[in-house]
């Protein structure tokens, strides 16, 4: 699998586009986003998550996985909720048109972490358990990949709840502050230069 895959609004995956390796996950927290839902990544992408997780909970934060693979279908429903309830420009602000979703390569997903016995789970920046997933996801491959102040780079609202398995490569774009946008296209600046 291509870990360094761009999808974006100018690189669309197909109507049919599906990984192959897929694995579930069970919601484990009551009350969670998406209690009864299945949940589906990439498998590699989920070792590494529970890597994270793992290391995380020695820290005392518990983060869970809320939405993972989205297919191309599901994405035109998700998209057609939020055109309903606020606007078509507002919308494609907020949520990928179909075929430009990450979440359709099973290597994105987005996360929350327990802030209270009540499982609330608001997302803030200056949450030390936010904190702590932005200076570490990198050592176990992941990215968040629509962060603050690079919106007309990635072309999508920044998103902190939202991660993408890059592999090796994350630590570089995160000690760069790199997007993942940037490395492909520097990597393709590269190879135009080279020939």
């Amino acid at each position: 699998m291509n870990y360094q895959k761009i999808v974006n609004k100018e690189n669309r995956l197909s109507k049919t586009y599906r990984p192959k390796n897929l694995v579930k996950i069970e919601p484990k927290v009551k009350g969670s986003i998406n209690p009864n839902r299945k949940i589906l990544v990439e498998q590699e992408t989920f070792e590494n998550w529970n890597a994270l997780v793992e290391d995380a909970k020695k820290q005392g934060f518990e983060f869970y996985i809320s939405s993972g693979y989205r297919s191309y279908t599901y994405q035109e429903k998700v998209l057609k909720h939020y055109i309903e309830k606020e606007g078509v420009d507002a919308a494609i602000r907020r949520v990928a048109i179909p075929g430009t979703s990450e979440h359709q390569t099973g290597l994105a997903f987005d996360y929350f972490f327990v802030r209270d016995e009540e499982n609330h789970y608001d997302m803030l920046e200056d949450d030390q358990e936010y904190q702590w997933i932005k200076n570490n996801a990198h050592k176990y491959g992941f990215i968040i990949r629509y962060p603050r102040g690079k919106e007309n780079i990635t072309g999508f609202n920044y998103e902190p709840w939202h991660l993408r398995y890059v592999g090796g490569i994350a630590t570089y774009l995160y000690e760069n502050n790199l997007t993942l946008d940037e490395f492909v296209l520097k990597q393709q600046k590269r190879l135009v230069l080279t020939k």
